[in-house]
């Protein structure tokens, strides 16, 4: 199935900042950082080259252990129908920033200008994540135009999903065509690269609880939201600190 997205990437500085740990209302880059993230932002912008591979497939039976595909494939995904509710179809897709970025990011580092490389390696990881989103919001809502919904997209790897499964999909999606491909340890390449399912059908769950809930991880870089039960994060309050990176960033 071909889908046309529009990739439009924003690349927040607040995020890219927050990997760099950032987290708090007290933790105002100086004007040197600010300085490193725009080149950064820069860099990652000339450098960063969004494609992707998708494809739905008919479900055959949904067990505890996982999903059967109509065409005969196993996806090991205990409690996918706790997590998707009652689907008809699993959409499976691989999506890549390229590998420009992370060449860059590696020349960098041989070149020891470890800011900028660390920090447009950050950028990456935002590019990557954005990629996504533009990618499930485009899904999204060409189902929904069908009369069917489409749950929150779930990766191989966590929560459940054997990351055994990346096998699955690299024999089931060309992958090759956007310049992805799997180690023995089923690590993609390039690295700012990401797989992910999602159920489809009138019935499927959709219910948006953020994966950073899900995760057991607790000091995790990456995490955006609290566990279930946790109380509220501090990166919670970057609004408190608004005028600060307005005025930094010469916006105000």
């Amino acid at each position: 199935m071909d889908l046309a997205v529009a990739y439009n990437l924003t690349l927040p500085p607040r995020e890219v900042l927050r990997l760099q740990g950032y987290k708090r209302p007290t933790d105002t880059p100086t004007p040197e950082v600010v300085a490193i993230l725009e080149e950064a932002l820069r860099e990652a912008r000339r450098l960063l080259a969004p494609r992707h591979t998708f494809r739905v497939f008919d479900v055959a039976a949904v067990t505890p252990e996982g999903i059967r595909l109509a065409g005969g494939e196993t996806l090991r995904f205990a409690g996918a129908e706790r997590r998707w509710g009652t689907f008809t179809q699993v959409a499976l897709g691989i999506l890549t920033v390229g590998e420009a970025l992370e060449q860059r990011v590696d020349a960098l580092l041989e070149q020891r200008e470890f800011p900028l490389a660390f920090m447009l390696d950050a950028a990456g990881w935002v590019a990557i994540e954005e990629v996504a989103l533009a990618l499930t919001n485009t899904i999204c809502n060409v189902h929904i135009a069908r009369g069917l919904k489409v749950t929150p997209r779930h990766s191989p790897g966590y929560g459940g999903w054997d990351i055994w499964d990346q096998q699955v999909f690299f024999r089931l999606l060309p992958a090759e065509r956007i310049g992805v491909r799997i180690n023995d340890y089923c690590v993609m390449i390039p690295g700012k690269s990401l797989s992910f399912g999602a159920g489809i059908g009138p019935a499927a769950r959709v219910e948006q609880v953020h994966k950073c809930q899900r995760c057991d991880l607790r000091d995790c870089a990456f995490r955006l939201v609290p566990r279930r039960g946790a109380g509220p994060l501090e990166s919670e309050t970057f609004r408190a600190r608004e005028g600060t990176w307005e005025r930094l960033l010469g916006r105000s």
